[in-house]
């Protein structure tokens, strides 16, 4: 399952003529695995939706009120920044969304914890650039 284990790793890989993409072994992903698309400062941020329950998981067992404005904060950041939610094809592969114009169908997809981020000559609205 994407996301299982710490994300560790680094491939090239390129994006087909309908916006899709292969994950890389070292991702986990499996057909069925939903992820979340998320703009983070130049790159593209991939992960699990799991990240979201996990998040919603914490804050309903904390008590002390500013660590659950902490998570709070943090969830609603996954939330607002979001382009699409994608689900893994059983040939392990995303679709990227058409809001994102790929320049350059080549990108650098590496690990990076508990998400992969993608990065490639491309833009997407600004409406989607990270708020703070």
């Amino acid at each position: 399952m994407f996301g299982e284990k710490v994300l560790i790793g680094y491939s090239s890989c390129n994006i087909d003529e309908k916006n899709r993409v292969y994950l890389p072994r070292f991702s986990g992903a499996e057909a069925g695995d939903r992820l979340l698309i998320i703009p983070e400062d130049e790159n593209i941020a991939i992960y699990s939706s799991s990240t979201l329950d996990n998040y919603v998981e914490k804050i309903s067992l904390l008590n002390d009120v500013n660590e659950k404005k902490e998570y709070l904060n943090e969830f609603r950041k996954y939330c607002e920044n979001a382009i699409q939610e994608a689900t893994v094809d059983k040939q392990k592969r995303i679709t990227l969304s058409t809001n994102i114009d790929f320049i350059d169908k080549n990108i650098e997809i590496r690990g990076s914890g508990d998400r992969l981020l993608v990065s490639g000559n491309f833009t997407y609205p600004s409406l989607y650039r990270k708020r703070v």
